[in-house]
Formats: structure tokens, C-alpha cells, sequence
């Protein structure tokens, strides 16, 4: 467990290294994110020496990683203000639709292969896996432009940009509709294909088709197959965090969310490199902690799990 956490920090220095090299040769310059682009090329020139960007890419980096060490990861080059607390401001929202989509995500998917089980070679099951597959073989951007054009007249449910002055539950939830309904969706396919696996896996186990002969009831049964193999399905859930944060980023800046996604995608584009490298070392802390938490909750409900784990 340590060594895996240890490693993804690593992983997290690297990314931001591997990042901003692709930002550094990309187009564009923080400067004209200020209406600066009618100005002469010597003013952008100013702009960018008092920024520090007319260093060396080695020097540029160097210098940001030692203050990332510290916990300085600087200001932003767009607003000036501290990276830290703008990502906190857009945090909490980004942190309540991951969480939300990824629950529904996970009840869901348990859910549909326990009835694709008991509906097997039916038409049931052939319907579920056509419509999990088919939203699977679009990437969450498609499924989202589709939504908003079915959707549109359906205008307040598609943006969040009066978000902050509503203090009411529902009124907010409402926002988390169509992103949650979309991030659901896409990774339905992948996820359910998780936990079918592991559910038939386990009803073909001896001491289950031992449970058929003493005619237990099918719900009891049920309950024991969930019981035995919830460890593993949530390790798996767990690994593939990763992919689901960048799904959730992209899903946010489709429908304008308030979140921590949609400020990274700003920032891109507008090579606000120290907000973009602070979002790309957290996120993946983040997703190495929420692996780090699945391992611990896989071993508590299976303990066959722990001589897998890296101590």
C-alpha cells in the first residue's frame, strides 16, 4: 500500500513534467487571453518576461516543482490569484457530481448483472447490452451534444452558471442532471461487464451450486454471491478512477459546470500553466487516493484480497 502511494506521487511529477512540455510547444500565449493580441510583439514580449515564461523549458519547471515541493504551486497567470484557492472554490462541485455519478454508477451496474443473470440468453439481457454498448462507443463529449440538443429547451437544466447564488438542495441538484445522466452512461458498459464477470464467476462456484441443492431461496443465495465477490468489483471500480476524473472533467466543461474540470480546460487553452500543472498533481493524488481507499474497503469485506496488496 505505502509503495503504491509513494509511486503515485511519482506518477503525479511526472505527469505535470510530461504536461507542461506539451504546453510549452503548444500555440498560443497567456498574453492574448488579455485582449493583448492587437498589441505590438515587443509588449508580449514584456508580458512574458515578467511572467517568467521567456526561460527555458528545463528553468520554467524547475522552478515551479521547487515551490510545488514547498505547497507554493503559485498564482494564476489569468485572475492572479492563489492557484490553491481557486481550486478549492470548484472543487466541492467537481467532487459532488464525481461522487453522485459514480454511486449511481456502481449500484447500477451490480444491479443490471444480477438481472442479466437471472434473464440469461433472454431478450432482457440482449436489450441491456445493446444500449450499455451502443453509449459506450461514444466518447462522453458526443453523448453530452446529443443530450444538449434533445435537451435544449430544457435550458436551466443545462447550465450552472447562477449555481452560486442558489442555496437551495433541489435547486442545485437539478444542475447535476444531465452531466451525472451522461458520465453514468458512458461508463456503463465498461463497468457493468466488471461486475457481470465477477457475479458469474462466483455462481459457478461449487459452494453456490451446493446452496441450489439445499433449495435455498434465490435471494438469499443472491446476497452470498454479492457478499463474496463486492471486494473485488469495488478494486476494480477503484483501479479505473483515473478514467473516470478525465471523463468527469470533460463532461463539465460541455455543460458549463462550476468545476474543477471546466477550470482545467480553460486553463489549457489559455496556458495558464500553473493552474493547469496544480490540477494535473492533484487529480492524480486524487484518483491514487481514491485507489488507495478501494484496496483498504476490497480487503475489509474480502481479506483473501490483502495477500494481493503491496505493503
Amino acid at each position: 500500500m505505502l509503495l503504491r502511494f509513494i509511486s503515485g506521487i511519482m506518477v503525479a511529477f511526472l505527469s505535470t513534467f510530461l504536461c507542461f512540455v506539451m504546453l510549452y510547444f503548444s500555440k498560443g500565449n497567456i498574453a492574448y487571453a488579455n485582449g493583448l493580441n492587437s498589441q505590438n510583439k515587443e509588449f508580449v514580449k514584456r508580458i512574458e518576461k515578467n511572467l517568467g515564461l521567456d526561460k527555458p523549458l528545463l528553468i520554467q519547471y524547475k522552478n515551479w516543482l521547487f515551490k510545488a515541493f514547498r505547497g507554493d504551486f503559485g498564482v494564476s497567470f489569468l485572475s492572479g490569484e492563489k492557484v490553491l484557492k481557486i481550486i478549492k472554490e470548484r472543487f466541492l462541485n467537481t467532487l459532488i457530481l464525481s461522487f453522485s455519478a459514480l454511486s449511481i454508477l456502481f449500484f447500477l451496474s451490480i444491479f443490471l448483472a444480477f438481472v442479466e443473470y437471472h434473464f440469461k440468453n433472454s431478450f432482457i439481457e440482449k436489450i441491456i447490452t445493446f444500449i450499455t454498448l451502443n453509449f459506450f462507443a461514444l466518447p462522453p463529449l458526443v453523448i453530452a451534444l446529443i443530450f444538449i440538443l434533445i435537451f435544449s429547451f430544457f435550458g436551466n437544466f443545462l447550465s450552472m452558471d447562477d449555481i452560486e447564488f442558489k442555496n437551495d438542495f433541489f435547486s442545485r441538484l437539478k444542475y447535476l442532471v444531465f452531466p451525472i445522466l451522461v458520465l453514468v452512461l458512458s461508463h456503463l458498459a465498461l463497468y457493468l461487464r466488471i461486475a457481470r464477470n465477477l457475479i458469474y464467476e462466483c455462481f459457478d462456484q461449487i459452494f453456490i451450486q451446493n446452496l441450489y441443492a439445499r433449495a435455498l431461496k434465490q435471494r438469499d443465495i443472491d446476497c452470498l454471491v454479492l457478499k463474496y465477490c463486492l471486494g473485488s468489483i469495488v478494486s476494480y471500480f477503484g483501479a479505473t478512477a483515473l478514467n473516470f476524473v478525465m471523463g468527469t472533467y470533460i463532461v463539465e466543461n460541455i455543460f458549463n459546470f462550476s468545476g474543477v474540470g471546466f477550470l482545467m480546460i480553460q486553463s489549457i487553452i489559455y496556458k495558464d500553466f500553473p493552474v493547469v500543472l496544480a490540477l494535473i498533481f492533484l487529480s492524480v493524488l486524487f484518483t491514487t487516493l481514491l485507489i488507495f481507499i478501494s484496496d483498504i474497503i476490497s480487503q475489509i469485506l474480502n481479506p483473501k484480497l490483502r495477500k494481493y496488496s503491496l505493503v
